[in-house]
Order: structure tokens, then C-alpha cells, then sequence
């Protein structure tokens, strides 16, 4: 694993997050679903359930904006059907400002998830010895790290912040609506600096502070995923025994 670069550890597990999230959300909703024989209560147990990854994301949305010295309006946190079938959770009012900053109120949440979710991991679950302890491959040694990290003082508390957060965090369709542009803007800037040769003779504190801003969101991004597949699998065990139980089966 540490032969590999950590844009493509990012890559390798951005990924499945993407798929994860949407999920997470059919699922654990069809679950209640199966539960209620409501749309309307399986959408409020969902958003309850995500509340403090609501409050974060739309939290970061508005401090970004007041960072860039962008004109905000009011917040709302609450369930809002859209057209299209889309369930809006919370939403702020933010003045349309340059495509930069647009972009950057936008990825606001995913920035801001993935800290709170890094902070977590890095203070509380102490996590990067046990990615440590993961790569020695000494079995001894990574079951007495998951012993302390499952001792952890309000464990569950903690990995289910972690599953609202990340399940909250990833821009929405009107967030991403500004990228396509600046991505191009800096895809061309990314190669031309490669092509004449710049990329590649960055000075050594910088590149230092790259591969570390790379590594933190890395521990983040694997964490999330570690949660959130664990969150799956107990969300597909409780549909399954409910599908048995009541006879319903939802379909997506």
C-alpha cells in the first residue's frame, strides 16, 4: 500500500463513497419504509438520523460565504421536497459571487466534513496507529489497537457522527453547479505547469505540505469508508429481516 501515491488512495476511496452515500439513503429509508408504510416518516427518521451532518454542511456553506466576504441570507434546516423528487434537508441563501468563490461555497461541506471527520479520527479514535499497526501486518498487534480504539470513551457516539457527517457532507447538484468551469481553468494550469516542467521541481517544503494535506484527507476519506460500509451492512441486515418478517419488499 505505502508503494502507492496518495492522489490514488484518494481516488481509490472517494469512490466508493459516491456510491455509498446514494446507498445509504435509498436503503436505510426503505428500511423504515418497511417499517411505517410512510414515505413522509421514512424521509423525517432519515433526516433526523443525519441532523449533525446537516447542521455542518449547511454551517460550512454560510462560513465559507462570510470567509470570501460573500452576501448571506437565511439558513433553514428542515425537510423541503423538491421537483424531481428531491429531498432537500437545509438550504442557505448565498449571493452569487465570481465562479472562484462560487466554487469554493460549494465544496465548503466536503472540506469541512472531512476535517470534523479527520479530527475525530486523529484525536479521539486514534486511528493513525492503527493504520500503522495495519501495514506491519502483525496480527497481535492490530487486535490489541482495535481493543483501545473500540474502549474509547462514547465509541458509538463518535462513529455516529462520523456516519451523519459523511453521509451529509458531499455537494449537492446547485453546489457543483459552478466547477465545471474552474476545473478546467486549473486542469489546464495542472499540465502546462507539467508539461514545462514546474510540477515537477515544486520547492521541497512545498511539496512536503501537499503530501501531507494528501495524507490527512487520505486517513479521513478511510475512515469514512470503514464507517460507512459498516453502517451498510447493518442497514442491509435490518431490510432483509424486515422484508422476511413483514413480506414487503421495497423496490429502487
Amino acid at each position: 500500500m505505502s508503494h502507492l501515491s496518495p492522489p490514488f488512495w484518494l481516488f481509490l476511496t472517494f469512490l466508493p463513497l459516491l456510491f455509498l452515500n446514494r446507498w445509504i439513503s435509498q436503503h436505510l429509508q426503505g428500511a423504515v419504509l418497511l417499517l411505517s408504510h410512510s414515505e413522509e416518516v421514512a424521509s423525517l427518521v432519515y433526516f433526523v438520523l443525519l441532523l449533525p451532518g446537516v447542521l455542518l454542511h449547511e454551517g460550512s456553506h454560510w462560513l465559507m460565504a462570510k470567509l470570501l466576504r460573500v452576501r448571506t441570507g437565511k439558513l433553514t434546516i428542515g425537510l423541503n421536497q423538491k421537483r424531481g423528487g428531491v429531498l432537500e434537508m437545509g438550504s442557505v441563501r448565498v449571493a452569487r459571487a465570481d465562479p472562484v468563490r462560487d466554487s469554493l461555497i460549494g465544496l465548503a461541506p466536503l472540506v469541512g466534513g472531512s476535517l470534523t471527520i479527520f479530527l475525530i479520527g486523529r484525536w479521539v479514535l486514534s486511528v493513525e496507529a492503527l493504520a500503522r499497526t495495519l501495514q506491519s501486518g502483525d496480527g497481535a498487534r492490530i487486535a490489541a489497537e482495535l481493543w483501545v480504539v473500540l474502549h474509547v470513551p462514547d465509541f458509538w457516539l463518535w462513529l455516529y457522527l462520523i456516519f451523519a457527517i459523511s453521509n451529509a457532507m458531499l455537494p449537492s447538484a446547485s453546489d457543483r453547479r459552478p466547477w465545471p468551469p474552474v476545473l478546467i481553468f486549473l486542469g489546464g494550469l495542472v499540465a502546462l505547469l507539467y508539461f514545462t516542467g514546474w510540477l515537477l521541481s515544486l520547492p521541497p517544503e512545498l511539496a512536503g505540505l501537499i503530501a501531507d494535506g494528501l495524507s490527512y484527507l487520505n486517513l479521513a476519506f478511510a475512515l469514512t469508508l470503514a464507517v460507512d460500509v459498516a453502517f451498510a451492512l447493518l442497514i442491509l441486515l435490518l431490510e432483509l429481516l424486515l422484508t422476511r418478517l413483514t413480506g414487503w419488499r421495497v423496490e429502487y
